[in-house]
């Protein structure tokens, strides 16, 4: 009683499972055994191939009359044929003995000398037949058996611990010794960790809970983003508490055969209260999770068996006192409702991407494991990116200690740092990309064009910095914007101001060449959608008022943002279109006045470019004369998924992918 409150497990269980011996693989002996049975067929039927003369009939019949065969060994192969084998007579010089193989016609002249010679002749009776069938026909078969045999009863063994045992739980325990994970290692969920740490309390001292009449939640289920850290949180919560951690993948329930995946869920409660207090992590729960009747089957449907197996292991007539469950999904919208309700899942914890704080926390438990300059800048890295999960921050580090040891470092420094985190959301540059001169002009003044816009519109992002080399597949230059703290909502203001952003480079290249390019059509395509939200979803319309016009459903498979829905009329759809273009008009208007006006400055940048091809915001505002004062590094933001993506702050527009004289120019 003492070890479970405590959270350990049995001394007799861990003694069992650290010293109970490796099985045996029996795979040797059978194929032992079969090249044995391949062997002796061979032996049999090719013994002494290589000491045996061929003689035809003639020569036969001379050694006979010479006396140079000693024996004769006859077997009838047919009507007055035989098939002859011997030994002939060793010469003077040579013991070795000697033998002979022919196939003869039985005549009157191949008798008399039989007679006449000193030959031990004998006659075997034509049994030839029998073993060259047993050989050649029974043998093959019997021997391909048993190596179908050996292999399927391994797979199975493979697949379910025997032959019988198909329907056993798939879900390996865990000692908490071998997890190594602790809550100190996660960074950036802080509301998470302090949600989720009931369950270790409870896990480690569950009579304190019990004498206050407590009841701790019977599920976890921790929703959130991919990359998030909901696997992680889960080791963790079986690693702080010390007790048995169970793992499976919600597919593992499902197999070919009907109610495996039932069979499995009850067989995987049944080993988790063997070792109460323990921890169930079924990972992707979505795959036996969803909805009943929802179009994936009948009533009768696999899927749906396992999660009544399911529901009733997890709130049935047995308790299961000392085993909870945590499940992790990123699709809790497709769940059932049965499995949501108290009693089941109880509490949901939401992994949300981190806030800025958050993020820098997560960049400072990876910088621990590589090699930094002292000079290194983490609240930079953490403000430019916004919407960066945990996974992502983890890929970033790593791509900076490779970049790093590319250009023999010894150590990381700010421009690996910025430099990873440029590939990781641009892509990686493309230094060799063969452009023009007319075209790197151009990608220049719209760079340009952008910054120019954002700096003179108090209601921009802050520029980061502007570089126009190539990056990725469609990029051919890139604005990057750093927020000086993370946003949830957006104004009116800053919605026009960024949409003015957006038809900067546009404007551009329209003043300085009188002629517009395909490089802004992704910059055209993210204000419409911001125009179009601003109208039916924002309700920022003086002329239609606040009222939301259309769906904006974000659909995982398909993408249906902004149809109108039924019953509106031709007339309003007719106003949402004037209302949007209206609101681009301004903006274009916004852009274009700007730049007439700073035409100037909208030289000195582009030529800025062109001869350093990246400047950062402290050059452009040394060489503007502007002299802003730097962005409070230590303001902190937290920054809304919805917020990161209906309004963009770097410029990618696509690049064309038609014929050579459409390319794009800026990315």
């Amino acid at each position: 009683m003492n070890d479970k409150n405590n959270g350990r497990m049995p001394e007799n269980q861990r003694k069992t499972s650290r010293n109970t011996p490796p099985r045996r693989s029996k795979a040797g002996m059978v194929w032992l055994l079969v090249m044995i049975m391949l062997g002796t067929m061979m032996l049999f039927k090719t013994f002494g191939p290589e000491q045996q003369q061929e003689l035809n009939q003639s020569e036969f019949e001379r050694r006979l009359q010479d006396n140079t065969i000693t024996t004769v060994n006859m077997v009838a192969d047919g009507d007055n044929i035989f098939l002859v084998e011997g030994e002939l007579k060793s010469d003077e010089d040579d013991s070795t003995p000697q033998y002979y193989k022919t196939r003869v016609i039985l005549s009157d002249t191949l008798q008399e000398l039989m007679r006449r010679s000193d030959a031990k002749i004998t006659i075997d009776p034509d049994n030839s037949g029998f073993w060259n069938f047993i050989f050649v026909s029974v043998l093959p078969i019997i021997i391909i058996l048993v190596v179908i045999y050996f292999i399927s009863m391994r797979q199975m063994k493979m697949n379910g611990h025997g032959a019988m045992d198909f329907g056993k739980s798939k879900a390996r325990m865990i000692p908490p010794d071998e997890l190594n994970v602790h809550f100190s290692d996660i960074a950036g969920a802080d509301e998470a960790k302090e949600e989720i740490s009931e369950i270790v309390e409870f896990l480690r001292d569950p009579l304190r809970f019990q004498l206050v009449g407590g009841r701790i939640p019977k599920g976890c289920l921790l929703v959130g983003d991919p990359g998030t850290g909901k696997t992680l949180m889960a080791k963790a919560v079986a690693c702080e508490a010390g007790v048995p951690f169970f793992s499976i993948s919600g597919s593992d329930f499902v197999e070919m055969f009907v109610g495996v995946g039932a069979s499995r869920v009850r067989d995987m409660f049944e080993q988790a209260r063997k070792n109460t207090p323990c921890l169930i992590f079924i990972d992707e729960i979505d795959a036996v999770g969803r909805s009943r009747f929802s179009g994936w089957g009948g009533g009768h449907d696999e899927r749906e068996q396992t999660l009544n197996a399911m529901l009733v292991e997890m709130d049935g007539l047995e308790s299961r006192n000392g085993v909870i469950v945590l499940a992790a999904t990123n699709r809790p919208d497709v769940l059932d409702p049965a499995l949501l309700r108290p009693g089941r899942f109880d509490r949901q914890v939401v992994m949300d991407l981190p806030d800025i704080n958050g993020r820098k926390q997560i960049l400072e438990v990876h910088v621990r494991k590589i090699k930094v300059d002292s000079s290194i800048d983490l609240d930079v890295i953490a403000r430019t990116t916004p919407g960066f999960s945990g996974a992502d921050l983890a890929n970033l580090c790593n791509e900076a200690a490779l970049l790093a040891a590319r250009r023999n470092k010894e150590e990381i420094s700010q421009i690996e740092m910025e430099d990873a985190r440029d590939k990781v959301s641009y892509g990686t540059e493309r230094r060799s990309r063969k452009i023009n001169d007319r075209e790197r002009r151009l990608t220049a003044y719209h760079e340009a064009g952008h910054t120019l816009v954002a700096l003179h519109n108090e209601y921009c992002t802050p520029v980061h910095k502007v570089t126009i080399i190539p990056r990725g597949q469609s990029a051919l230059g890139a604005t990057f914007m750093m927020p000086k703290e993370d946003t949830y909502t957006k104004s009116k203001l800053e919605l026009k101001a960024t949409m003015a952003m957006s038809l900067g480079g546009r404007v551009a290249e329209e003043i300085v060449f009188g002629d517009i390019t395909t490089g802004a059509s992704a910059d055209i395509q993210h204000l419409t959608d911001i125009a179009r939200k601003m109208v039916c979803l924002f309700g920022m319309s003086e002329k239609l008022g606040p009222v939301k016009l259309g769906d904006f459903t974000n659909h995982p498979h398909m993408r249906i943002d902004g149809l109108p829905p039924d019953g509106i009329s031709n007339e309003t759809e007719r106003e949402i279109d004037l209302e949007v273009r209206n609101l681009i008009n301004e903006a274009y208007q916004s852009a274009k006045q700007c730049l007439t006006e700073h035409r100037d400055q909208l030289e000195l940048i582009t030529n800025a470019l062109l001869e350093k091809e990246t400047i950062s915001i402290s050059e452009i505002n040394e060489l503007l004369g502007l002299n802003k004062p730097e962005v409070d590094s230590s303001q902190g933001m937290t920054i809304a998924p919805e917020a990161a993506s209906d309004v963009v702050e770097s410029d990618k527009d696509q690049e064309s992918p038609a014929t050579p004289e459409n390319e794009n120019a800026d990315a």
